[in-house]
């Protein structure tokens, strides 16, 4: 048995056609230049992702829990700030 560590293959990538304001491509390329266009498109939509399903998380447990009490709101924000 190996004891490397396995490489993780890249995905494949997919093209996708779409329609972006020129102001927008103009400056992300003034930053990133032609070729790391597409990698700041893939992080942007990544997160964008990641905040979709934080919302959804978000969502599903107020559907069970219901909103966050005042009092327990209270609460939380004293232990944050004496933590810090």
């Amino acid at each position: 048995m190996s004891t490397h560590a396995q490489v993780p293959v890249p995905e494949r990538a997919t093209k996708r056609s779409i329609s972006l304001a020129t102001s927008l491509v103009d400056e992300v390329e003034e930053r990133t230049g032609k070729t790391g266009f597409s990698a700041v498109i893939a992080e942007a939509l990544e997160q964008w992702l990641a905040m979709a399903k934080l919302r959804e998380v978000v969502a599903a447990d107020r559907r069970e829990f219901g909103t966050v009490s005042d009092e327990a709101l209270r609460r939380a924000e004293e232990e944050w700030s004496a933590s810090a």
